[in-house]
């Protein structure tokens, strides 16, 4: 987990001690898709984790983002 923050912290340009469970990573000042195509990347290249742009779109948190990216690595 700690990797994983620290990897999102650094495209959503914030310090990795901001992100907690409740926070709303869409709410940086600069969020744009290519923040959110390089976290759907990330995902996918390091974690395994396949999801879909609808899938990502229905995340509105770091907290959400693990659990989802947990359960996808389940299966």
């Amino acid at each position: 987990m700690e990797r994983f923050c620290e990897q999102l912290a650094d495209i959503l340009e914030v310090d990795a001690a901001v992100l907690t469970p409740d926070y709303a990573f869409r709410s940086v000042p600069d969020w744009g898709s290519l923040m959110g195509f390089s976290i759907l990347i990330l995902l996918h290249d390091d974690y395994g984790c396949r999801l879909t742009v609808e899938q990502f779109l229905k995340i509105q948190t770091v907290g959400e983002l693990v659990a989802q990216m947990e359960r996808k690595n389940e299966r």
